[in-house]
């Protein structure tokens, strides 16, 4: 029985999406002599559409068509839902189904760690790669590099993965798989909160005795997922004492067959509870791909973090300015609002994913002196906080940053976490967290 990757060259491919890993995967396929036709809902680059032509893959944009299912093989992109109309007429028919990352998969020798959670995942998967970056670790996956694009790599990979992509799995099986943690999220996509868990749990499905499973303990979401896994199980906590990763006093301490004092909590460069169980996950899983105790302790010390994540911007006249563009959940809000002792200021809105926001009521209370929406999304979240905090509303981002800071007074935070997506006014998070950093320096700016 011939290998799939021997199987692969003389196959039709249709690659429904024309998103970096939609063509990442046209030009793997291509290589490796697949005959390639990708098919794009909307208009094409004139960039793309000139280097699919050099490739000699076929394509269609503006819409799809029937064109799709004459095909041996149906390569969809993550944004693609397995309810797409194409697809379930695809299955309907007998075509299989597979996603990029198990595309890329199956042309892989290297060592994987895979991580998915509802947040945290990029600051993990960059961490992670930052700590092994001496034994020439790639992050990759949702982060960055798709996993077609690097086939034949031999070097360790860190690879994001999302619910998404985990949908179209078959063999997909990292060493070590790591789930950071579980809230509501993309209820648009899989419906309800099971769905969602289950999704992110096949990330360890295909995992055997000698892998690595691990889990948040300290996250209710998450527990009983360890009786499903044939892997080894691992935890990371920062509440008690457990197998793998925890904090003792001030020390993050590792123990596996024995206890290790790896490094103080105080040495950490970022801020936050939430970074805290980022780093001790980090840790761990470092340490599981065998990675020497004194480049953890190192690459824990050294890592920046990255944009957009409750990333500091700057202070004026005493009142300070965080950018956490990235958190679209509430559950990024109340890690956002956990971190941040002064009084703040809060921006929040954006497009509606259909998330419910009134598990935030209490913290909103209790932390925040004044709520300023913006978006799509204002009227649903002036309906959850009325009564609980002082509310306003602001037009753009731009006026909520002036607005914010005119109602600030010294010692408070102005924090941007806008618990929801930003299509509905930016091209993505990163376009509205750098509109919020030029807002904050024209504002310095007109203080000089």
């Amino acid at each position: 029985m011939r290998s799939f990757r021997e199987s692969i060259g003389g196959l039709r491919v249709a690659v429904i999406g024309a998103g970096k890993s939609g063509v990442a995967s046209a030009r793997l396929l291509k290589k490796l002599g697949a005959e390639v036709f990708l098919s794009e809902a909307k208009w094409i680059s004139p960039n793309l559409r000139e280097e699919l032509k050099m490739l000699g893959v076929r394509f269609e944009e503006g819409g799809h068509s029937d064109r799709i299912l004459n095909s041996d093989l149906i390569v969809p992109c993550p944004g693609v839902p397995l309810t797409n109309p194409w697809i379930t007429r695809a299955r309907a028919i007998g075509i299989p189904v597979m996603g990029e990352l198990e595309l890329g998969y199956r042309f892989l020798s290297s060592p994987i760690v895979a991580v998915t959670g509802t947040n945290g995942k990029s600051t993990v998967v960059s961490w992670i790669a930052h700590i092994m970056r001496k034994s020439g670790a790639i992050a990759c996956g949702n982060i960055g590099h798709p996993l077609t694009s690097l086939s034949g790599s031999k070097d360790p990979l860190v690879v994001e993965v999302s619910s998404f992509q985990l949908e179209t799995i078959i063999d997909f099986k990292p060493g070590v798989a790591l789930i950071l943690n579980l809230d509501q999220d993309h209820f648009d996509r899989h419906g309800t909160f099971e769905a969602y868990r289950k999704a992110k749990a096949r990330i360890f499905e295909n995992q055997e005795e000698e892998d690595h499973l691990i889990l948040n303990y300290d996250d209710p979401h998450l527990r009983g997922l360890e009786k499903d896994a044939r892997s080894r199980v691992h935890y990371f906590s920062i509440e008690r004492a457990v197998k793998g990763a925890y904090v003792e006093g001030e020390w993050i301490v590792l123990e596996e067959d024995e206890k290790l004092k790896l490094m103080l909590t105080k040495s950490l460069a970022l801020f936050g509870v939430h970074n805290l169980q980022n780093a001790l996950a980090s840790a761990l899983a470092s340490y599981l791909m065998g990675t020497p105790l004194e480049e953890i302790r190192e690459g824990l010390g050294s890592f920046r973090g990255l944009p957009h994540r409750l990333e500091y911007v700057g202070e004026i006249d005493g009142v300070r300015f965080i950018n956490d563009s990235k958190g679209t959940n509430p559950h990024a809000v109340l890690w956002a609002l956990k971190s941040i002792d002064e009084p703040v200021i809060l921006i929040m809105g954006g497009e509606d994913k259909g998330l419910d926001f009134t598990p935030l009521r209490e913290i909103v209370k209790k932390k925040v002196k004044k709520l300023i929406l913006i978006g799509e999304s204002r009227n649903k979240l002036k309906a959850v906080f009325e009564g609980t905090v002082e509310l306003s509303e602001a037009g753009n981002l731009e006026d909520a940053v002036e607005l914010a800071f005119s109602e600030a007074e010294r010692g408070d935070a102005v924090l941007l976490s806008p618990g929801c997506s930003s299509f509905d006014m930016f091209k993505n998070y990163k376009e509205r967290g750098e509109r919020f950093k030029d807002a904050v320096r024209r504002l310095g700016r007109h203080q000089i």
